[in-house]
């Protein structure tokens, strides 16, 4: 399964709030995303690898979802342009026209 950055979010504070139990953490991820008994949740080492790299980083959703914000608002419309226009001269006319019919 591939985990979002909200799913890790979500696990970080389960973990702090429920004493550090990777099992209680699990628990709580299952609940908050209704999930079964039998689907994927994160095992104990992905909990502990997400915690200490919370940890070392400091990274919260919050922060993360505004520094994306402030990434996208930096692209202005002539430097989509700019890429565009790069972009058609270094692929050849060919590409763009339709194979010719045998």
């Amino acid at each position: 399964m591939v985990w979002l950055v909200e799913h890790r979010a979500v696990i970080v504070e389960e973990f702090i709030k429920n004493g550090r139990s990777p099992v209680a953490t699990q628990l709580a991820f299952r609940i908050r995303f209704a999930l079964g008994r039998r689907e994927a949740v994160p095992d104990k080492k992905k909990i502990y690898l997400w915690v200490s790299n919370f940890r070392q980083t400091g990274h919260t959703l919050e922060a993360l979802r505004e520094a994306i914000r402030q990434d996208v608002a930096a692209i202005t419309p002539e430097m989509v342009l700019k890429v565009m226009d790069n972009y058609r001269e270094a692929t050849p006319v060919h590409q763009y026209s339709r194979p010719p019919l045998e």
